[in-house]
């Protein structure tokens, strides 16, 4: 048996957050299945296009009252192109909910953005990556792709108290580019709340694999749009992703995670926030804070917190410090600075949040590893599923099952026995 603590981070330095099917911060709103750009790693298809308005405001309800959201994730397609985007972000925030916009930005204006202000919206997250079918961007590396980020960064800034983060795809493309992005982001914590790293995964197609929904053998090829026969290309996994942005910042070090349903080792998604002025880090938010920040989020709203409104923390978070030694070592950084410049003392204290996403993945007994406690759940025909799966819901009828083929060996354990990436890979 692998010695697991001597390969990933211990579990136990990380807080399991709380969330739950039924009373997790995120509702993932789909408005619409219509996109005006091409992503490699999307998972969705164009079947049906715009929901109607009463739609949408139905599962807006059925998200307050079956998953008891904090926030809702207003995601496609590409929301922004829905005719009617205001009344959504207006009947999200009507219903107490912080209505957040999935965008890839390409119709993000500024009159666009006061309008969805005005309506009532917390924050955008924007997906740009150097897989995207960007008009004036195809080529472009994820460094370069920063003085993309940079303009909207600005453009969101100049509405107050909108929430902004970034998220972006891993490939084996722009692994290698990570710690400039997360350099790039940290350089502008003044302006961008949060990045997001997600890793890039489809379904395997092998001549080991069966694949079945109910007692039907299906071509899952001719039915989804994210399947590939490259296995090598699905396998960077989240510890990949947290080992590339721990040795480019040693401050760097999540609090909260989520596992997997069907693995006992797996980190589906890591949670940190750093604290850092304009200049210089000073180290991460630890496991007791952020149980702190989600227990008196519930306690006090009823809901687990998502999104929250970084910008109002600053200094006080260092309070924490008294049970929390991961504060402690950040606030000892402070003062250290502050003893060779007593002029930092005034630097503003920012909390940025950094989050690695690994979406599911086949194991070698054949089982789907989805995160447990999703938070990306979404509506469909009055029940809750898992948005990176919908289109089987919508296709097929139901989960894909995984049938391995007598005899044969899983592909998942050739993926096990390769390597992983490393910040050369290109």
């Amino acid at each position: 048996m692998k010695d697991f603590e001597s390969i990933y981070p211990p579990k136990k330095n990380y807080y399991r957050l709380p969330w739950s099917k039924n009373d997790n911060p995120i509702g993932w709103l789909e408005v619409t299945d219509i996109c005006d750009m091409h992503c490699k790693g999307c998972y969705r298809q164009r079947l049906t296009g715009h929901k109607t308005l009463d739609e949408i405001k139905e599962e807006i309800r059925f998200f307050k009252r079956w998953r008891n959201c904090d926030n809702i994730s207003i995601a496609g397609g590409e929301p922004l192109i829905y005719p009617e985007i205001e009344k959504v972000v207006e009947f999200t925030a009507e219903n107490g909910m912080k209505p957040v916009v999935l965008t890839n930005a390409l119709t993000l204006s500024r009159e666009k953005l006061r309008e969805l202000k005005k309506a009532g919206l917390a924050g955008l997250t924007i997906h740009i990556d150097c897989l995207q079918d960007r008009p004036k961007w195809k080529g472009k590396n994820e460094a370069e792709l920063n003085e993309l980020r940079q303009y909207y960064a600005e453009m969101v800034s100049e509405e107050k108290d909108v929430y902004c983060s970034f998220n972006s795809t891993i490939y084996y493309s722009n692994f290698r580019h990570i710690p400039e992005v997360l350099r790039w982001a940290i350089e502008n914590i003044d302006i961008v709340n949060g990045i997001i790293f997600i890793t890039y995964r489809g379904v395997p197609i092998s001549d080991k694999i069966d694949y079945v929904v109910g007692d039907k053998t299906i071509r899952v090829q001719d039915k989804l749009s994210y399947t590939t026969d490259k296995l090598s290309e699905i396998d960077i996994m989240s510890t990949d992703i947290y080992t590339i942005i721990k040795n480019e910042l040693e401050e760097y070090e999540p609090s909260g995670y989520l596992g997997g349903t069907g693995s006992h080792d797996a980190y589906k998604w890591f949670i940190a926030a750093l604290l850092a002025s304009k200049n210089e880090v000073y180290g991460s938010v630890g496991k007791k804070t952020m149980e702190l920040t989600q227990t008196f989020h519930h306690l006090l709203w009823g809901t687990y917190v998502a999104y929250p409104n970084l910008s109002k923390t600053s200094k006080a978070v260092f309070l924490t410090a008294f049970f929390d030694k991961s504060i402690r070592k950040a606030f000892g950084k402070f003062l250290r600075s502050a003893l060779h410049n007593p002029l930092h003392v005034f630097r503003r204290v920012y909390l940025q949040s950094v989050a690695i996403i690994q979406a599911p993945d086949v194991l070698p007994d054949g089982q789907a590893d989805m995160c447990d406690s999703c938070p990306d759940m979404t509506v469909y025909e009055g029940h809750l599923v898992n948005s990176c799966r919908l289109d089987e819901y919508r296709k097929l009828g139901g989960f894909v099952n995984v049938a391995f083929q007598e005899g044969k060996n899983s592909p998942r354990a050739e993926l096990e026995a390769g390597s992983h990436p490393t910040s050369d890979e290109k």
